[in-house]
């Protein structure tokens, strides 16, 4: 039984999640500050900055029946997350293949007009669309290998319930 999409692989590759701990999660996806806005001497704003260096933190919070196996996770441990926020890319008119940003656990081709389009195939971060796509967009959900920063539990004891918050950084 599924109650969600979200996947947070532990280092023994399972599931930290036992039934009626994860179910209405909350994921946000941040980028991660990698530079820094300076003026030119001519007043032009730019950013100061490494491309290679394009990485996320997430938080990740929910509030259920049980608590998630959380009790080996510490900080600095690493996990394989299957993300629920998706990533949109956009892409060009007559490409025939897209290379995206991060591996996808799900994704889906669309045209500017809405249409879903069928996926060919996907090898890792690549994906290879149908013929005749007229550009569009690629909307995924990815994989991220991310180590934990920090979470908390939390219990309502007379409302029965348990939350947790978990922020991570990608790898």
């Amino acid at each position: 039984m599924n109650e969600t999409d979200l996947i947070l692989e532990g280092v023994e590759r399972r599931s930290l999640f036992p039934p009626f701990s994860v179910r209405e999660c909350i994921q946000s996806l941040t980028p991660l500050p990698q530079g820094i806005l300076r003026r030119t001497i001519n007043g032009t704003l730019v950013c100061i900055g490494n491309k290679g260096h394009e990485k996320f933190q997430s938080m990740i919070s929910c509030k259920d029946k049980s608590p998630p196996a959380f009790e080996k996770l510490w900080v600095g441990t690493h996990l394989k997350v299957g993300c629920i926020q998706s990533l949109t890319q956009a892409v060009p008119v007559g490409a025939s293949n897209i290379s995206l940003g991060r591996d996808p656990l799900s994704c889906h081709a669309y045209d500017p007009l809405g249409k879903m389009w069928a996926i060919e195939k996907v090898e890792k971060n690549c994906v290879f669309l149908s013929p005749g796509f007229p550009g569009g967009f690629i909307t995924y959900r990815p994989w991220l290998m991310m180590i934990v920063k920090h979470y908390h539990l939390e219990t309502d004891e007379w409302g029965a319930s348990v939350g947790w918050h978990l922020e991570l950084e990608e790898v």
